[in-house]
């Protein structure tokens, strides 16, 4: 009995590890992991708060470094000419901004093309629920509707039907369109990836198509491109990237 008590708990700790090796892998070595698991006699759920906390200190250390060398770079660059202050100043917001993301990336789960639905879930012997982590569902090319406080998908870590509290949708390489019990008429885009926020208690409905090919004609096509050209999303765009003298 005593046996079948230890191989139990040998397999349970196995798993955590892969579990932890899984979700922070490419962070810090297995090594460090059983160090932290031996810590904190196995309970994976302050291992993986404590992690979650250093990697936020890392980062924003980063970020505040990168944010310090930018004022300061661009103090010294003050006296020179605009072009190259230009090109400087925004190589270096966008290292700022690249920091800025990697802190978001803790998330679980895969945006695919199509539907993609984030929200969190409540299993309580999940690790992304434990972690409190958003997760993403992917839907795929579909339509659907659904309650936002009101949602059971499945979670793409613990394969249950758990994940409720849907607070973002995000359309992903498709054709799509979405509307609301609040505002019934269908917004439609075909954009590379667009993103709304979930209000909770509305009705939704999403929709997802592959891109397609819509001119009938060569005429038709250059019309297409045209209007595409003259856009607003473009002319912002350009408008934009000439701030930095880029074009």
């Amino acid at each position: 009995m005593q046996d079948n008590n230890i191989n139990e708990k040998n397999r349970e700790y196995t798993k955590e590890m892969k579990t932890l090796i899984k979700l922070f892998g490419d962070l810090i070595n297995k090594e460090e992991l059983q160090q932290k698991m031996e810590y904190y006699n196995e309970n994976i759920e302050l291992v993986i708060k404590e992690i979650k906390y250093e990697i936020a200190i890392a980062y924003l250390s980063t970020c505040l470094l990168m944010v310090m060398f930018f004022l300061t770079n661009k103090q010294k660059k003050k006296d020179k000419s605009k072009p190259e202050s230009t090109v400087d100043d925004l190589e270096n917001v966008e290292q700022v901004q690249e920091c800025t993301k990697e802190i978001e990336k803790t998330e679980v789960g895969e945006v695919k093309p199509g539907i993609n639905l984030q929200g969190y879930c409540t299993n309580e012997t999940c690790l992304a629920s434990k972690a409190k982590l958003p997760v993403w569902v992917n839907i795929g090319f579909d339509a659907i509707s659904f309650v936002s406080s009101n949602t059971s998908f499945s979670c793409p870590d613990c394969k249950k039907l758990t994940v409720s509290s849907i607070v973002k949708t995000m359309f992903y390489n498709s054709e799509h369109s979405i509307c609301t019990s609040e505002n019934p008429t269908p917004l439609k885009d075909n954009n590379y990836q667009c993103s709304y926020a979930i209000k909770s208690g509305l009705l939704y409905e999403l929709k997802a198509n592959k891109i397609i090919q819509h001119a009938k004609s060569i005429e038709d096509l250059r019309e297409r491109s045209e209007q595409a050209m003259n856009s607003t999303e473009i002319k912002n765009l350009v408008t934009e990237l000439q701030k930095y003298e880029i074009i």
